[in-house]
């Protein structure tokens, strides 16, 4: 048999530096894969194949990506003599016009470096990617990390929830003989005291027993639990597998509720209830 693949949270943090660069991933909840980068310009031409190194790791979760250089980074530094002259001409004339006493000086020029001064950095793209790699390799292990917490965490209320699907059951069979005992001693007291419609009766019998009889609500969460449990052993990305059978788990437990009119039935059904709640809060950071 196949090793069973790693489950992931959706939640997680990487962080890589060297060859210049420093490279921080996080990732939370999303219902999708969902990237955002924030790096330097001169970078977005390597955007398509850094998308693809997470696409390769990843299937769901928002992943926000900060790309920056580094104070190891090459950086070449060039003045646009021309645009300096032109700026520093200009302020010559203004403080001239309005008589102003100092002259304009390089350091006036700080307020135009953006168009001054140029940092072009120089890198080689292979190093990009193997810094980038190494913080989604750290994200990774610490989203499988969390996940595998969740998972025992899911497993635990797993067990709760079979406990609970076992009272009702116990409880459900009690309620069907309490009520059918009950039944049988009206009948028969009818039927010592007056003629009895005996079409009505089954009528009425049918539909007392449609009324109490959960067993294929029953039958149905168990086999929802099973699935879920087949699931989680498969591993891999489970999420959206997982939530789909919470929602039937939760349509069954409703439906026990309507029928149900037995006070303890009622009672393990809000205790289930809470139980889904709990996990659907777990599956939802799953991816």
């Amino acid at each position: 048999m196949g090793m069973t693949a790693e489950i992931q949270s959706m939640t997680g943090y990487g962080e890589a530096q060297e060859g210049g660069f420093k490279v921080e991933v996080k990732s939370v909840n999303h219902r999708f894969l969902d990237m955002h980068f924030r790096m330097p310009p001169i970078l977005n031409p390597y955007e398509i194949e850094l998308k693809r190194l997470v696409k390769e790791r990843f299937s769901r979760g928002r992943i926000d990506v900060t790309i920056s250089f580094t104070e190891q980074a090459d950086i070449e530094l060039s003045i646009n003599q021309q645009v300096a002259g032109r700026i520093l001409d200009g302020l010559a004339g203004i403080t001239e016009r309005l008589n102003i006493s100092s002259p304009p000086s390089l350091d006036h020029l700080f307020w135009f470096r953006d168009i001054v001064f140029k940092q072009e950095p120089r890198f080689r793209p292979e190093e990009l990617f193997v810094t980038f790699s190494r913080a989604l390799d750290k994200l990774r292990e610490m989203r499988i990390k969390e996940g595998a917490y969740l998972i025992e965490n899911i497993k635990g209320i797993v067990k709760a929830i079979e406990e609970i699907i076992g009272r009702i059951e116990q409880a459900s069979r009690d309620a069907s003989e309490k009520r059918f005992s009950t039944l049988r001693e009206r009948v028969k007291a009818l039927i010592e005291g007056m003629e009895l419609d005996e079409q009505r009766l089954m009528q009425e019998i049918a539909f007392i027993a449609d009324r109490v009889d959960i067993s294929e609500e029953i039958t149905r969460l168990k086999s929802h639990i099973s699935q879920l449990e087949g699931i989680i052993n498969e591993g891999g990305a489970v999420g959206r597998r997982m939530d789909f059978l919470i929602q039937e788990l939760n349509r069954e437990t409703n439906t026990i509720g309507s029928k149900a009119a037995d006070y303890q039935i009622s009672e393990h059904v809000i205790n289930l209830k809470t139980e889904i709640e709990k996990m659907r809060e777990q599956v939802q950071n799953l991816q």
